[in-house]
């Protein structure tokens, strides 16, 4: 996984008008916390996680693909990953 970082548990993902849902797949309804709603680019991210991607390759895909400055996308990605660790869907470390 991407420098140590992998998804925590099973996701549903769906993208309804224009944005993704990650949706937890849990036992029991009643043990659903999050649904989560993402922007294509954190949608973007999310998905690079399943390819093995470290942070900096996936900034890399960002910045190319979303046309930034890469160390922008570097920041931002880090950001979303430190985002996504805090909220215990990922876990390992950033960088």
């Amino acid at each position: 996984m991407a420098a140590g970082l992998r998804k925590v548990g099973d996701y549903v993902t769906r993208k309804i008008a224009g944005e993704t849902i990650v949706v937890p797949i849990r036992a029991q309804a009643a043990e659903l916390d999050f649904v989560y709603v993402l922007n294509e680019v954190g949608a973007t991210i999310w998905s690079r996680l399943d390819e093995g991607l470290a942070p900096a390759e996936i900034a890399a895909a960002i910045a190319d693909e979303f046309e930034v400055d890469p160390e922008v996308a570097r920041q931002d990605v880090d950001r979303f990953l430190r985002a996504l660790l805090g909220t215990g869907v990922v876990e390992g470390q950033v960088a």
